[in-house]
């Protein structure tokens, strides 16, 4: 029911406000656009938050594609482990991404990179910090690799196809000296 005294006439159709509305003129013109500006930038800020979150995901993406390439010449490739790259009790084999990796002496430490930027999909590197022989076994082969002992080797697996190169950073004790 309206009532006088309610910011509209007794006679006036509608809900009673208690506040007064002013339209027109100079101030409410500024009013108007400070209001408009306000509601675009609450609106701009939230249609970033999804493309902070892109840029965000693209920059680790390509931070890891980068760490885990290692350059270096290739390991050899060995029908079976030799004698002098035997480990006395080798670590146990693990699995890590469907594929099998068993290696004779050393630390090892293992990464899902990122194929490409609209895809979840990923393919396995794995470095070995002095393993002297990796074996590797995928869905179609076994590869027997052999860097030698107190060698580095980065291992990376892609479309079932294993590579090895001599080289890469990780150490078990800290930082390359």
């Amino acid at each position: 029911m309206n009532t006088p005294g309610h910011g509209q006439p007794a006679d006036a159709p509608g809900i009673a406000l208690p506040i007064t509305l002013r339209s027109g003129g100079k101030r409410g013109r500024i009013v108007g656009w400070f209001q408009t500006a306000g509601i675009l930038l609450l609106l701009l800020a939230l249609a970033s938050i999804p493309l902070q979150v892109g840029v965000s995901t693209w920059a680790t993406h390509q931070s890891l594609k980068k760490e885990w390439t290692v350059e270096g010449p290739p390991c050899p490739v060995v029908s079976q482990i030799s004698r002098a790259a035997l480990g006395f009790r080798p670590p146990p084999p693990f699995v890590y991404q469907r594929v099998a990796f068993a290696y004779q002496i050393g630390d090892v430490s293992c990464e899902a990179v990122p194929e490409g930027f609209f895809s979840s999909a990923t393919h396995p590197v794995c470095q070995f910090d002095a393993p002297a022989a990796i074996k590797v076994t995928t869905a179609s082969r076994t590869v027997i690799f052999e860097p030698g002992v107190g060698h580095r080797a980065t291992v990376t697996v892609r479309d079932g196809k294993a590579t090895c190169v001599i080289g890469g950073w990780f150490s078990a004790y800290g930082p390359l000296g």
